[in-house]
Parts: structure tokens; C-alpha cells; sequence
């Protein structure tokens, strides 16, 4: 068994190891490489990307939508940032 308990690597999600969380705090942009770490926070599940626009350079993701492979979960991004709260503890209205 890890070092790390199989509880305390389940609370990191969305993302699957702390070394990846790091990875991706230091990022600050949503790319499409984030969907090999990214999951989805209900059932831990791949996400999907649709609806994507890109910045000019089209390297960043500024909006879309990351859609659980499992149970159809839609979470937004804005801004290029991904929206990964569970739909009862997201806010209606946009910032």
C-alpha cells in the first residue's frame, strides 16, 4: 500500500496525486494536457472537453464546458479557469 491513504488521495480530487495538483496550481491556464489529470469530483471519472475557445495564440482554453465520461456532469470554464465545484455548491450567476 502507498504512503498516502487511499481517503486522503480521494480528497485531492479532481485531481488523481498530489505531484499532479502541483503540477497543475503551477500551470494557472487551462490547457487540454490538464485532462490527463483532471477527473470528475462526484464519481472520479474522465472528463471531456467540448465547446472549446481558445486564446489567439491557441494554446489556453478561455471557455467551454469539461463533461464527466460517466454521469454527464457539465462543468464550466470561464475565463480559463475550470469550474470543478459539485452543481450544488456552484453559483447561478456569472462573476
Amino acid at each position: 500500500m502507498s504512503a498516502v491513504s487511499r481517503p486522503f488521495r480521494e480528497r485531492l480530487c479532481p485531481f488523481r496525486s498530489r505531484s499532479l495538483l502541483l503540477s497543475a496550481v503551477s500551470l494557472f491556464i487551462m490547457k487540454e494536457s490538464l485532462l490527463e489529470i483532471l477527473c470528475c469530483p462526484l464519481d472520479k471519472h474522465d472528463l471531456e472537453l467540448e465547446d472549446a475557445e481558445y486564446d489567439d495564440a491557441g494554446e489556453e482554453i478561455v471557455a467551454g464546458t469539461l463533461v464527466c465520461s460517466e454521469c454527464g456532469e457539465r462543468y464550466p470554464i470561464e475565463d480559463g479557469i475550470p469550474n470543478l465545484l459539485p452543481p450544488d455548491m456552484r453559483e447561478e450567476t456569472p462573476a
